[in-house]
């Protein structure tokens, strides 16, 4: 594969993004060796990890060997996953804590949808009445994994919903959010209905910082490219969009044979302070995470650019999340 050295000059760099517009769909883009050489040992921030399935010494052990410094951005699945502050017995700073996943869960299986729209549900009650203590003393960072519409990109069909984006609980959220300087992460489809409600919210609550799961399931390259373009305090999470958890090539970013989509590829590097790996295992694949890892290391990071990778890898996350 051609190898294209690291673009040390704006004219370089112009030349580099010109390269990208031009990539032939479906030919490999090149990887950049400097890329290359560093995917093998930059630091990872993982937006997107569930502590489900093992032991909490084996989570670490697995963040360690695959060099994850940082790691968190959803919260519990389930009252039966390790409380936070057991998580942070062990991971201390390294675990960024997020509020209403396991709530969202709870209310779910006991009310169903409907239930999650109403903020007097009691699990929902009772994250609402110290919400505010939590975000301020950093014991959460925000709000997430937040459920709102995963009705076509489910785990199991028993988990599957949708709910309409703006209501009750979602506000109250964003308002605490907002308030904190906090994030919330939104798994959602991007049909017409979810993306008015979510660029409204965008708007209103400009001090809260919206991650979207998966980078919007089975969505568009324009799509994405408009909504990054016109809200700043919006991030793209890239979990699940390797082949490795994902076996639906249309809803996949990169692969390790195959290296990132053209299309990918050009929105990322266009917006490359707004993207953020993750890698969402859980049962029943909590075992392949240093599979996902491995994926990200050889079937992204060397096709971006050097400061690119670095970004994507941790420099985003830390910033966003105000990480140690």
């Amino acid at each position: 594969m051609p190898r294209i050295k690291h673009a040390r000059s704006g004219l370089v760099s112009l030349i580099f993004v010109g390269f990208l517009g031009i990539c032939t769909p479906g030919i490999p883009a090149p990887i950049i060796s400097e890329s290359a050489e560093l995917s093998k040992s930059v630091p990872i921030a993982d937006v997107h990890m569930h502590l489900v399935g093992m032991s909490l010494s084996d989570h670490q052990a697995q963040m360690d060997r695959n060099n994850v410094r940082w790691g968190g951005g959803v919260g519990r699945a389930s009252d039966k996953s390790p409380s936070p502050d057991e998580v942070r017995k062990v991971l201390g700073s390294r675990y960024f804590f997020g509020l209403g996943q396991e709530e969202f869960t709870r209310v779910f299986f006991s009310s169903g949808a409907n239930g999650l729209v109403d903020p007097q549900s009691v699990a929902f009650a009772e994250m609402f009445a110290v919400a505010d203590q939590l975000l301020q003393s950093r014991q959460a960072y925000g709000f997430g994994e937040l459920h709102i519409d995963n009705s076509k990109s489910f785990s199991t069909y028993q988990f599957a919903r949708k709910i309409k984006f703006d209501n009750p609980v979602v506000r109250k959220i964003y308002e605490l959010a907002n308030r904190h300087g906090g994030f919330v992460q939104i798994h959602m489809q991007a049909d017409p209905e979810n993306l008015a409600d979510l660029e409204r919210y965008l708007g209103e609550f400009p001090k809260a910082n919206t991650v979207l799961s998966h980078s919007l399931p089975y969505s568009k390259q324009p799509m994405l490219r408009e909504l990054l373009a016109k809200h700043p305090n919006l991030y793209l999470d890239l979990s699940r969009k390797g082949s490795i958890l994902n076996d639906k090539e249309a809803a996949q970013a990169f692969t390790a044979s195959s290296g990132p989509k053209d299309n990918w590829l050009k929105t990322i590097e266009q917006f490359p302070d707004r993207f953020m790996v993750g890698s969402d295992t859980h049962a029943p694949d909590e075992h392949r995470y240093d599979d996902v890892m491995k994926e990200i290391r050889q079937g992204l990071f060397p096709y971006l650019r050097p400061e690119t990778v670095k970004k994507v890898a941790y420099e985003n996350a830390v910033r966003l999340f105000g990480l140690k």
